[in-house]
């Protein structure tokens, strides 16, 4: 395998790990704070920084603001428009309960993930790291 080739594989694979997760952590984002889309998309770069990385991933809104539309219709958030201190008029986004009920769906499914030996070895070899409940809580 050519190097050109790997590091066309290498960025497809992390773009595919990356779209998975992105969802989640939009809602993740909402449930601290109303924010709008400019905002969730600012700290979603956050996420996504890496150093030296070959793998970049481009926040936009063309993928942010199709994931807020369909988490809206899902009933897990809700937008509200007002006036932000430009006085420009910007959807603000909020989490439902219903939106709360996924999360925390999602929060016991990590733990249950971080508590299988299976995934642990794997996260350990992969990230060269040891994750013990200390740092779960």
């Amino acid at each position: 395998m050519t190097d050109k080739n790997f590091d066309e594989s290498h960025k497809k694979v992390f773009k595919n790990f990356s779209n998975g997760i992105i969802h989640n952590l939009i809602l993740w984002i909402i449930s601290k704070e109303s924010i709008h889309g400019y905002g969730i998309m600012k700290r979603l770069e956050d996420f996504f920084n890496f150093e030296n990385s070959k793998c970049e991933i481009n926040i936009t809104s063309s993928k942010v603001y199709p994931i807020l539309s369909k988490m809206e219709e899902r009933g897990f958030i809700v937008g509200e428009w007002k006036v932000n201190e430009n006085n420009k008029r910007v959807k603000y986004y909020s989490i439902t309960h219903e939106g709360d009920e996924f999360l925390n769906f999602i929060k016991i499914h990590m733990n249950e993930v971080l508590s299988n030996s299976s995934w642990l070895a794997f996260f350990k070899e992969m990230t060269g790291k040891e994750i013990n409940d200390e740092k779960r809580n």
